[in-house]
């Protein structure tokens, strides 16, 4: 009969608020009438806009109970502590887009169409991040994932099938930039000294040189002894910069890992031998950009290693020192 009650109890639970049933079975049972009574305070303390505030915070706590993204979790640590990187990449390529979106293409350029939509939100995001302002970094991060999806038909209406094929990339890419920011555990904020550093640091080393080299003006060769003014795609200059600047970040992040020496070594492995077995998967990489990914994943890889080792050798030697 006990158990009964409980079910009963619980089913109205979920009956007044649908959207405790996305957290997990064991824990709706246990703190499902706590989530309700705070719903319930949210609606009858406050506006609709508050309580829809309030809603969205528990789906979003929900799913990443689900997914095992708490912030007590460790990939949920992870995700976090990715985020700075995440938006400072995100804003670098977002800043290119947009100082080229609104200028007349030159010659050697071609037919380009652009989502502003998808890239505006990105430097606001850099911006609130780099203030500490985590909760607007959100919001921002919200937004840039609505602009993304809203991009999707707006690209294809204003440049036909070829203009959903140009953007869709990198729409895509975005979109799961600002996802992986909204999945982020909202209590573990990146903004402490070492989170905003990195963020300055990758945005400065990729943003720049990425907006300089999508503004400046160069003459290509169209035909023999025939020259054209043109500029380079934001996306190529991305895809170049892209693995030299996240390089030393990523080794030392893999140095770092409990399984630091394992996971660089697999990485070594798989961007050495892989391509051996498979000759077209290096090609596939857009803008032919495949061999410099994979001897940046090696130089990594092998930097983490070293990484590694160095700080093996610091600890052992304040261990004999505090001995």
């Amino acid at each position: 009969m006990r158990g009964d009650a409980a079910e009963e109890r619980e089913r109205g639970v979920r009956g007044r608020h649908p959207v405790i049933a996305l957290y997990p079975a064991a824990y709706r049972r246990r703190h499902g009438a706590e989530i309700a009574a705070t719903l319930e305070d949210a609606g009858a303390g406050a506006g609709r806009l508050e309580a829809l505030r309030e809603t969205a915070a528990v789906a979003g706590h929900a799913l990443r109970m689900r997914t095992g993204l708490g912030s007590a979790r460790p990939a949920g640590r992870a995700v976090a502590g990715l985020v700075p990187y995440v938006v400072a990449v995100a804003a670098s390529l977002a800043a290119a887009l947009l100082v080229v979106w609104p200028l007349d293409p030159l010659p050697w350029d071609g037919e380009r169409t652009y989502t502003p939509l998808a890239y505006a939100p990105w430097p606001v995001a850099l911006g609130c991040l780099l203030a500490g302002r985590w909760a607007w970094a959100r919001i921002a991060a919200g937004a840039a994932l609505l602009g993304a999806v809203v991009s999707v038909p707006l690209a294809h209406w204003s440049g036909g099938p070829a203009g959903l094929s140009q953007n869709l990339p990198t729409v895509l890419g975005l979109a799961l930039a600002a996802a992986v920011v909204l999945a982020a555990p909202p209590d573990l904020p990146p903004v402490g000294t070492r989170g905003r550093r990195s963020a300055a640091l990758i945005a400065l080393a990729l943003g720049v040189p990425m907006v300089a080299g999508s503004l400046t003006v160069f003459q290509a060769l169209a035909d023999v002894g025939v020259t054209e003014p043109g500029r380079a795609d934001p996306m190529h200059l991305f895809a170049f910069f892209t693995p030299l600047v996240l390089a030393f970040p990523a080794a030392w992040g893999l140095a770092r890992l409990r399984y630091g020496a394992v996971c660089a070594g697999a990485l070594i492995a798989a961007t050495s031998v892989v391509p051996l077995y498979h000759d077209g998967l290096l090609a596939s990489v857009p803008y032919g950009s495949g061999s410099l990914w994979a001897e940046a994943a090696v130089l990594t890889g092998f930097a983490a290693l070293v990484i590694r080792l160095g700080l093996r050798l610091r600890s052992a030697r304040e261990r004999r020192r505090t001995t």
